[in-house]
Formats: structure tokens, sequence, C-alpha cells
């Protein structure tokens, strides 16, 4: 029974690791300057399209 739960928690923590390794590089892309991946430029353009 210990060996279970010890294996659920090793789990529920690798998934945990990978979960934050995979917002973390998220996290870096949004901070990165050169944002390209904008569909509007500025506030004319999006005023525009409504």
């Amino acid at each position: 029974m210990i060996k279970a739960i010890r294996r659920l928690f090793g789990l529920f923590a690798f998934f945990a690791l990978i979960f934050g390794a995979i917002k973390s590089v998220f996290d870096w892309i949004a901070r990165s300057e050169d944002d390209n991946h904008e569909i509007f430029t500025d506030e004319e353009d999006r005023e525009d399209a409504l």
C-alpha cells in the first residue's frame, strides 16, 4: 500500500515538473521583446477591424 502511494506521489511530481517546464518556456517566449505574432500592430488597426 505504501509503495502504491509513493508511486502515485512520484507520478504527480513528474507531471508537476513537466507542467512547470512547459509553463516556464511559454513565459520565456512571452517575455521576448520582438513579438511578431500579434494580430494587430496598434490601436487604429484594432478599431478598424471592429
